[in-house]
């Protein structure tokens, strides 16, 4: 997948501004990468690894991470499903429940659902588990006017798209991709540099393809640093050098 180094992200820049903000995420956020049947040579990553490299450290750094109930039921892992519920449990993540709706938001509800399922392959009328997830949580977001979609999957990025999205109700949504989160938590000391590295190479900068588009890792935090360095250092009050 493509990033992209040139425009700044206003979401990611309101997250720098207030982390404390509800941070909904699809099911690829939480489970690990498995790129081994993409690039020849490649492993999937460990759920141990993962969680000690990511989500840990994701889970401290946002204190209001979210999960729509639509995308919980597809962590079909035993490890990421556990992992989830023992945060829902715990108070450190939200669960998105539409039964939560009241009648006039579930009736707005559904009419944003229709609209978003109409570009995917989800249909509302059998309920299949085709982009499911994606759909349902998106249209709670705009239900509740919640501001951002975390996800790697290119579908729902595209449903974010400019200017598509305003044509489907979702024109206050903004997607927050994961390269970007890599980012601030480099930059705000959050996680361990050399695993985000990891994390970055094996998700950007593995394949043949990846390398054609993407910069290196180093090349990466300079680009990031250009669009992102100025709202950081606000945020801080002081500089934050780059090691």
């Amino acid at each position: 997948m493509k990033i992209n180094v040139r425009q700044a992200n206003s979401a990611l820049i309101s997250l720098i501004e207030d982390f404390a903000q509800v941070i909904p995420v699809d099911a690829n956020f939480l489970i690990p990468p498995d790129r081994s049947r993409e690039v020849r040579g490649a492993q999937a990553i460990t759920f141990h690894a993962f969680r000690k490299f990511w989500l840990d450290p994701l889970f401290v750094t946002f204190p209001y991470l979210a999960i729509h109930e639509a995308v919980y039921e597809e962590l079909v892992t035993s490890s990421s499903r556990t992992y989830v519920k023992e945060k829902i449990e715990n108070g450190q993540m939200i669960l998105l429940s539409d039964r939560d709706l009241s009648e006039r938001e579930s009736a707005y509800r559904s009419m944003i659902e229709s609209r978003i399922a109409v570009h995917t392959a989800y249909d509302p009328e059998i309920d299949n588990k085709d982009d499911r997830g994606e759909v349902k949580s998106l249209a709670y977001i705009a239900t509740k006017q919640l501001l951002y979609f975390c996800s790697r999957d290119s579908r729902a990025l595209r449903l974010l798209s400019e200017p598509f999205k305003n044509s489907i109700g979702l024109f206050s949504v903004s997607a927050v991709q994961a390269y970007e989160l890599i980012y601030y938590m480099y930059v705000m000391r959050m996680a361990d540099p050399k695993e985000l590295r990891v994390m970055y190479k094996y998700l950007y900068y593995l394949s043949e393809n990846d390398r054609q588009v993407n910069p290196e890792w180093g090349q990466f935090i300079q680009a990031m640093q250009l669009l992102y360095q100025e709202f950081v250092n606000q945020s801080t009050g002081k500089p934050i050098p780059i090691y």
